[in-house]
């Protein structure tokens, strides 16, 4: 559109030179030489001739002469969307090159009636000058001098050229500037798209998270279905053990009261044991006395008759459990002893008993020394009747346990040897067999702690759990259980 406005300013620029001239009367041989010099005059003239088209229209005095638009110069109205479309003209590049989208058709439509609005208002200022020129020509011009019409002339083509060159660059810079609105309006157009896709993207996105966030839901819900239903379950399950337990408790209660009574029964029947072992021993006792005043007056008594230990008894023919006299050592006064004659072959010499607690076993070094206790009962024989008795032959020990539950457990020696007082009656064992632990040590001899002690606190049944000061052996029961019954007996090596 710009450049159509500088090729009608051009176009009336000649228009108006050719009717001053008419004006001033200037004759029809000038106007035919300076045609004749337009049209002909050399070389350079047939070029111009060529690109510039004339057209020549008479109005009364008045003669128009117009210059049609050059197409090398600019582009008419024939094509104007390709030179606002691509910023350049075929005669050469245009003042600012757009990079814009191309424009749609009703943007061309809006230039079209844009450049025709043009046309109207460069026609409508044709059409004044040529009153103001028809005003100004009086019926006296032609007398005016040649030389103030072509000063009249000159002035009017210097505001003409001035005019128009104010005007192309008022069209430059109003080109530049609608150039950079397009392309900073295209920037952002680019702009809003990439953020239009960003957005999209974002949208797509969020949903994405939206619907996990939703499935998370779901899961969260079922999980806490489920949680809530393992809850209910463990509140009952915790219900029913509650239950269970009071039902233990009463059973165990009710067990206590029974081993209690069984206890009890049990003590009763020892004491009735006892009471027929007492029998028993007053029998053997009458009949050692029997032997005695035999002996006595006889001058000394059989030799057969003075046992070393059970063993001698048991070979004498005597094959039933309990109390028998015997003679340790070099000593001449007779011991009472219990002897077994139905553990493992029978023949062993008990020094130690142990099943209902009657007896307190925590002593002192004398006592242990010279013995305590019913032999018929629970007892301990005495260190210095043991270390006499080991003293006689060669001996074996051998040590029965049972625990609460009726379970009983045996450890054998074959060597059994105690040495006397100064050496602290230490005991030597060796070659070891049966159900439990090699080492015999505790509470009776002290050489390594805890593994054993036969001679602690006896306690009963309920409560002999994790007891550390009962009787106990490690490797029978573990080193806090405390036991029900033991007895320690040795006999000869070679019975």
């Amino acid at each position: 559109m710009k450049g159509v406005n500088l090729c009608w300013g051009s176009l009336v620029l000649l228009w108006t030179l050719s009717v001053v001239s008419d004006a001033a009367g200037v004759s029809s041989a000038e106007r035919g030489g300076a045609g004749r010099r337009r049209s002909g005059g050399g070389g350079g003239g047939g070029g111009a001739e060529k690109r510039r088209k004339f057209h020549r229209i008479q109005h009364g005095q008045c003669s128009y002469t117009f210059i049609l638009p050059e197409l090398d110069g600019c582009l008419g109205g024939a094509s104007p969307p390709q030179t606002e479309q691509y910023g350049v003209s075929r005669g050469g590049p245009s003042v600012v090159q757009r990079d814009s989208p191309p424009i749609d058709r009703e943007w061309s439509a809006q230039k079209l009636q844009r450049l025709e609005s043009t046309m109207a208002n460069n026609t409508q200022w044709l059409q004044k000058l040529e009153r103001v020129i028809q005003r100004s020509v009086k019926p006296g011009v032609s007398n005016t001098p040649s030389h103030v019409v072509q000063n009249q002339t000159a002035t009017m083509l210097e505001i003409g050229t001035n005019l128009l060159s104010h005007t192309a660059e008022q069209t430059r810079k109003l080109s530049s500037v609608e150039a950079k609105v397009l392309n900073h309006t295209s920037r952002i157009e680019i702009q809003l798209l990439e953020n239009s896709l960003s957005t999209n993207k974002l949208e797509k996105e969020l949903l994405l998270q939206t619907s996990e966030i939703s499935q998370l839901q779901d899961r969260n819900s079922r999980l806490e279905s489920k949680v809530q239903r393992l809850e209910s379950q463990q509140k009952g399950e915790l219900e029913d053990m509650k239950q269970d337990k009071n039902r233990l408790q009463s059973v165990v209660r009710n067990q206590m009261s029974a081993i209690e009574s069984l206890e009890r029964q049990l003590r009763v029947a020892s004491i009735n044991n006892t009471a027929l072992q007492r029998q028993q021993a007053q029998l053997m006792e009458s009949v050692h006395t029997l032997i005695t005043m035999v002996a006595a007056t006889t001058g000394s008594p059989p030799r057969e008759q003075m046992w070393r230990d059970c063993a001698d008894v048991y070979k004498a023919g005597h094959s039933v459990s309990g109390l028998y006299t015997i003679y340790i050592g070099n000593n001449t006064d007779p011991m009472q002893v219990f002897c077994d004659m139905e553990t493992s072959g029978g023949g062993w010499t008990v020094f130690q008993r142990r099943f209902n607690g009657s007896v307190d076993f925590q002593r002192s070094w004398r006592e242990y020394k010279m013995g305590f206790g019913d032999v018929l009962g629970e007892h301990w024989l005495g260190n210095e009747l043991l270390f006499l008795l080991s003293a006689q032959r060669l001996y074996s020990l051998r040590v029965e346990l049972r625990d609460w539950e009726g379970n009983s457990a045996h450890a054998q020696y074959d060597r059994f040897t105690l040495s006397s007082e100064r050496q602290q009656y230490r005991l030597y064992l060796r070659g070891y067999s049966g159900t439990c632990a090699l080492m015999l040590t505790g509470g009776w001899w002290f050489d390594a702690c805890g593994f054993s002690n036969l001679n602690g606190i006896y306690y009963t049944v309920g409560h002999n759990i994790r007891k550390l000061n009962g009787i106990k052996w490690h490797h029978f029961r573990g080193p806090s259980y405390s036991l029900q019954s033991t007895s320690m007996m040795v006999r000869p090596y070679d019975f």
